[in-house]
């Protein structure tokens, strides 16, 4: 059985070794990214027979990077055993076009659904063009640069050692200044900023710093992963005319004599999603963008080319389409209708902007194309308004899922919500031959009735959830209670 221990400082910086060995030049997959982003992703890493795997929670569900060491033919043949036995998905994150095309050409991780969103996309430029703005293309970036110096002098751009701690604290409280309606990312971004500087000496990262009269005003910091440099953190405060390009270059000239290394590329990261950088990021030219997929080995969504209609107790199960989202829109956003649902998009890091009739609609697709779930829109008629959804989710590789289902405010009380869990439910058990669990917060008495209601027994509870199994689901564990959290079997 694999061992994956969890993540630590310590961890982390034993697992350098592998991780630099690693030919994709994603950034997911670097140190300064794992220990910015750590916290809520559940980080494990586990070494078998010299070769390397991380763990982590990707869309709150377990996925693994792709294997790297001596025999990535093996832990692929130990993956399978550690997903099944522990009734997890087997699911590969941060997946290159070269990685997908070793997973698609190995039988063993057949069927595979894989997707990559856009917006987390890396962009890859070279280190050559980024050192001096070369050429007609870059003309805008010198006149930028030339600008900055014309105002503010010849650029002074240093290392930053643990003596700047002061000066990075207070240069990003005027970057959150100058950011007032900041997303919840960007926020986050800030603060995870502060921690990584605090570790840049133990996991060999390098901080540079732009100072304009002794005060810090821009602030990188990278890594140094083969032949590409990463960079982390990009910040800089706007009121300084020509600022980002003037250290862009700079920190790139910098880490080139810094580093002695020979270096072809830099790797700036992905836009998430927002329309400025993405704009931005574009015009310095990117030789490519890193895409990284998501793929899902074994997810039942594969046996399905056309989702049929599924009619039950006055409803009519379909696939979402694009006439739906200004419905999905409104019950994604309604707070109090999602209550029990576990979700507020008010603290989805992932949605970066004023969510409109695009934004969940495109994570849906999203999610299904990748095989993480299959959705239905919940009608009254095959043609009618989408009043609600039902959703099979959290597949593991054992033949297990979870099912849920929400109606719109307007529409409860009628039965409709049982009506549809009961369709998808049939079509997950007979149809698609999976163990299906369902579960509600403890204290949501109107959907628990609707459960049991509906055929469904309690198996378990944790200090959150009860869980809930159909007949083929009796015996077994869902994920996330039993006997993986202490959960207590047979609740009164």
């Amino acid at each position: 059985m694999l061992n994956f221990k969890p993540f630590s400082l310590s961890a982390l910086k034993k697992a350098r070794t592998h991780i630099k060995k690693n030919p994709s030049r994603s950034s997911d997959l670097s140190a300064g990214y794992l220990y910015m982003w750590h916290e809520g992703a559940d980080i494990r890493f586990c070494v078998w027979n010299d070769t390397f795997v991380i763990r982590q929670l990707i869309g709150e569900q377990p996925a693994f990077s792709y294997p790297i060491g001596v025999d990535p033919d093996g832990m692929i043949d130990r993956l399978k055993e550690y997903a099944f036995e522990n009734h997890l998905p087997l699911r590969f994150f941060a997946v290159d076009e070269e990685t997908l095309e070793k997973i698609r050409s190995d039988n063993r991780l057949q069927p595979a659904m894989w997707a990559y969103d856009r917006k987390w996309s890396d962009y890859i430029y070279s280190f050559e063009e980024a050192e001096d703005f070369r050429g007609k293309k870059f003309s805008g970036q010198r006149n930028h640069v030339n600008k900055f110096k014309k105002l503010y002098g010849e650029p002074q751009i240093r290392v930053l050692t643990a003596d700047d701690r002061q000066s990075v604290e207070r240069m990003l409280c005027e970057y959150e200044a100058e950011h007032p309606d900041g997303y919840t990312l960007e926020r986050l971004e800030i603060e995870r900023t502060k921690e990584l500087f605090d570790v840049c000496g133990e996991l060999d990262l390098y901080a540079a710093g732009l100072f304009i009269n002794g005060r810090l005003t821009a602030l990188s910091i990278g890594e140094v992963v083969g032949d590409t440099l990463m960079i982390h953190v990009e910040k800089a405060l706007t009121q300084y005319k020509g600022i980002y390009p003037t250290m862009y270059s700079g920190f790139v000239r910098l880490l080139s004599k810094q580093t002695g290394c020979s270096l072809t590329y830099v790797n700036r990261e992905d836009d998430s999603g927002d329309p400025g950088l993405r704009t931005s990021k574009t015009q310095y030219h990117p030789v490519r963008l890193t895409h990284k997929y998501l793929v899902h080995v074994g997810s039942p969504a594969a046996k399905i080319d056309i989702i049929p209609p599924l009619s039950s107790g006055g409803v009519v199960l379909t696939r979402i389409n694009e006439r739906d989202k200004q419905a999905y829109l409104k019950l994604n956003t309604d707070i109090e209708n999602n209550r029990y649902w576990g979700y507020d998009y008010r603290d989805d890091v992932s949605i970066t902007g004023a969510p409109d009739e695009n934004t969940f609609y495109d994570s849906v697709m999203y999610d299904m194309r990748s095989g993480d779930s299959i959705n239905f829109a919940v009608r009254l008629s095959e043609e009618g308004a989408m009043i609600g959804e039902a959703i099979l989710w959290n597949f593991t590789f054992d033949g297990t899922a979870e099912l849920g289902c929400r109606i719109l405010p307007e529409y409860q009380g009628n039965g409709y919500g049982k009506a549809a869990f009961k369709a998808a439910a049939e079509f997950a058990s007979f149809d698609l031959d999976l163990k299906v669990w369902a579960r509600c917060f403890r204290e949501n008495t109107p959907s628990y009735r609707m459960i049991i209601a509906n055929g469904f027994t309690p198996q378990c509870e944790n200090e959150k959830y009860c869980w809930f199994g159909n007949s083929k689901s009796v015996n077994t564990v869902p994920v996330g209670c039993g006997a993986s959290c202490g959960g207590i079997l047979h609740r009164k």
